[in-house]
Formats: structure tokens, C-alpha cells, sequence
């Protein structure tokens, strides 16, 4: 058991600080939206900040388009958008 968790907290380890501020980031976008609009499907304004988001970056910064961090703000909206179906 000490092993699988020592294995899990490793690969927490391993995910760039920027991917859990973006899943944290999904999460308040969602739960805004979810309690204080009363919007029922919350993920939408996730995505419709998120990708404008990156979009930003690729053209003001002149990076690439980084599809982890897309990725990681929509999945922390999809957990609240769970709560919200559950």
C-alpha cells in the first residue's frame, strides 16, 4: 500500500505547478458559475474562458498553443460540473 502511494504522490509531483493552478482555476470558473448564476451546464464558461485563454498566449506571447494546460482548466470544471449533475 506504501508503495501505490508513494507511486500516486510521485506523479503528483511530476505535473507542473501552472497545470494545478489551471485545474484550480477550471474549478472556481465552474463553481462561480454553478452557484451564483445558477447555470446548470458550468463547464461551458470554463471552456469559453480557457481557450480564448491559450489563444492569448499564441498570439501575444508567441507561444504555442499549450493543450495540458486547456486541458487541465476543462477537467477542473468537469469535476464541478459531476457535482453539479450528482
Amino acid at each position: 500500500m506504501k508503495k501505490i502511494f508513494e507511486k500516486v504522490l510521485g506523479w503528483f509531483r511530476g505535473i507542473g505547478i501552472d497545470k494545478h493552478w489551471h485545474f484550480i482555476v477550471g474549478m472556481i470558473i465552474a463553481a462561480f458559475f454553478a452557484m451564483v448564476v445558477g447555470l446548470e451546464v458550468c463547464i461551458l464558461p470554463v471552456i469559453a474562458v480557457a481557450f480564448p485563454k491559450e489563444m492569448y498566449d499564441t498570439v501575444v506571447k508567441l507561444v504555442p498553443i499549450d493543450w495540458w494546460d486547456l486541458t487541465a482548466t476543462i477537467l477542473g470544471g468537469l469535476i464541478i460540473q459531476i457535482f453539479v449533475y450528482l
